[in-house]
């Protein structure tokens, strides 16, 4: 029925629940702004759409749809009263009866009840952040909807400060008296029916949102008895509240773990089809209880949303090298799958390390070729107890096969020794590098962490690209173009860009040694604790007296870093 939002709150002992199988908080910067631009712009009428509600106990009610609209609601409410308050204490008039916010929407003071509660997982953070309005208060920002809760308060708390009072009042009214559609139900089996039908109609949900309530719809249409909907919807209910704790917690997209579950489990592996049409007509093409594979199902999701989160906490070197290389689409479906088969642990770090290297040498390669096709049939096929002998036969044929010959050693060596400079991976390979000479032979600085490297390092070009007065030679570099013999230039031979003339260093260092002389250049590797591929660089200079850097010192490293790669990325290690 059609209401008002003052009205929806009339009642003092009123109160809203958003329950545990709901989403946390998600609205960004994006929704909030819009939110302050619609109320600049709705005139005398505002519209919030529509409501639907659970009766949970007297007085109490579940939000089953409108929980991100009221929460903002809550927050909006509160940072206006704070911003009306401040006002007042300055002697501003102020028109509003700012207890009866308090009252109606944010805590009833006799009782000292809370008006609206979020999430669990959130709630204690929202009474004290929003409800309260505490500015020291020792909950963690450790969800995302905890830091979405927060930025939506400091938003409104930026608008509010740079708008007036009488604008103020006018929002505070305009949003009381917002007109919304409302629906209260007795039971789940009602709600269940209401919340499909109206979340499976074109509004822009997730695509986990939108087979939620598809979920939801079969199990009230294939279910016998109200007893068994009830009892299936709680099941489902426990399943999304471990979903939607997850969601919060991990950096991948709720949709993106969804996919990559389906491509795991659905038996066409990296050729599965779109997802909700997928899983629709799965459901159709039942005809065993459908409520048992939706059941299973969600199970596993939950279960993959675990996973996600144990993957990206992981200390493990290779699975940490994986999120490095940014190309995690083609382990997540293979990762979520021998979880959710209970490989043994052992094997599981085995695998993890292939697709390290499999993944470097695509990335590596780059081009037209790719890998998901050869690697598809073991995804769909795999087994707990056929895991390690699939990473054999994957890297034998790699090996081998010629279908998998893009990603061999030769291919790979090729790549290595062609034109390096701005591949997907050259910083990648010579951090690696670093970590490789950080061994008992050489002297232990800290060893620079990738995000280190990505943050603080760039590539140097120990010849560079243009040198001082554009004489190399004059500046202790080799003959750049060699016209006679092109094979021995630095540029005319192709050695610039070439491994063994790229080195890491730090963005300033790089900007204050920039085209110098080598000599100079040399001076400054040596100096404070540097890293390891710096000071080697003394060792392939012959004569210390007279440093140069030309065709030969490059070939020479470049050699020694191309033996290094090989042997990181060696298969017989895996």
């Amino acid at each position: 029925m059609e209401s008002k939002i003052n009205k929806l709150f009339d009642s003092k002992n009123r109160r809203f629940e958003i329950p545990s199988y709901q989403r946390a908080y998600s609205w960004e910067k994006k929704q909030i702004e819009q939110f302050i631009e619609d109320l600049k712009n709705a005139g005398n009428q505002y519209y919030l759409g529509h409501f639907l509600f659970e009766i949970k106990e007297e007085n109490v009610l579940y939000v089953i749809d409108g929980q991100q609209r009221l929460t903002t609601l809550i927050i909006f409410f509160s940072v206006l009263k704070r911003e009306l308050e401040n006002r007042k204490e300055k002697d501003e008039t102020v028109k509003i009866d700012l207890s009866d916010i308090t009252d109606y929407y944010l805590k009833d003071m006799r009782k000292g009840t809370q008006k609206f509660k979020t999430v669990l997982d959130d709630n204690n953070f929202f009474v004290e952040e929003i409800i309260e309005a505490k500015h020291n208060h020792s909950h963690e920002l450790d969800t995302t909807s905890k830091i979405r809760i927060r930025k939506a308060k400091e938003l409104f708390l930026k608008e509010f400060a740079e708008t007036s009072t009488e604008t103020l009042e006018k929002w505070c009214e305009l949003v009381e008296n917002a007109t919304i559609t409302e629906y209260i139900v007795k039971d789940k089996t009602q709600a269940t029916q209401i919340f499909a039908f109206q979340n499976d109609r074109g509004k822009k949900l997730s695509n986990l949102e939108i087979l939620k309530a598809y979920f939801m719809l079969q199990i009230y249409l294939s279910s016998n008895g109200k007893g068994m909907i009830e009892d299936n919807i709680v099941y489902l209910e426990d399943e999304l509240s471990n979903i939607y704790k997850q969601i919060v917690r991990i950096n991948l997209d709720e949709d993106e773990v969804l996919n990559y579950y389906w491509r795991a489990i659905s038996g066409k592996g990296f050729n599965s089809d779109e997802v909700i049409k997928s899983v629709k007509e799965k459901i159709v093409s039942l005809e065993t209880d459908k409520s048992e594979w939706i059941k299973d199902f969600v199970s596993g999701l939950s279960q993959a949303f675990q996973t996600v989160e144990k993957i990206e906490k992981s200390q493990e070197s290779y699975v940490k090298d994986l999120f490095y290389l940014n190309n995690m689409a083609l382990a997540y479906p293979f990762l979520i799958k021998v979880y959710h088969l209970k490989a043994e642990e052992k094997a599981i770090n085995r695998l993890t390390k292939l697709l390290e290297n499999i993944t470097f040498r695509y990335l590596l390669r780059g081009g037209r070729a790719e890998i998901e096709s050869r690697l598809n049939q073991y995804l769909v096929h795999l087994t707990a107890e056929n895991l390690n002998k699939n990473i054999d036969d994957i890297i034998w044929r790699i090996k081998n096969d010629g279908w998998w010959g893009y990603w061999n050693d030769g291919q790979m060596k090729s790549c290595l020794n062609s034109w390096f400079y701005q591949n997907r991976v050259d910083n990648y390979v010579l951090w690696k590098y670093e970590l490789y000479l950080c061994d008992d032979n050489h002297p232990k600085p800290h060893k620079v962490s990738f995000e280190d490297l990505i943050r603080n390092e760039s590539i140097e070009h120990i010849a560079p690209q243009t040198p001082t007065n554009g004489d190399p030679v004059a500046n202790g570099y080799g003959i750049y173009e060699d016209e006679e013999n092109p094979e021995n230039g630095i540029v005319s031979g192709e050695w610039l860009n070439r491994l063994g003339n790229l080195m890491l260093i730090s963005k300033s260092h790089n900007s204050s040694i920039g085209n110098k002389p080598f000599d100079q250049k040399l001076k400054s590797y040596g100096e404070a604790n540097l890293l390891n591929q710096q000071k080697e660089i003394a060792s392939f200079v012959s004569d210390k007296d007279n440093p140069a850097w030309n065709k030969d010192t490059i070939e020479k490293r470049h050699t020694k870093i191309l033996d290094a790669t090989m042997d990181i990325w060696n298969l017989d290690n895996i």
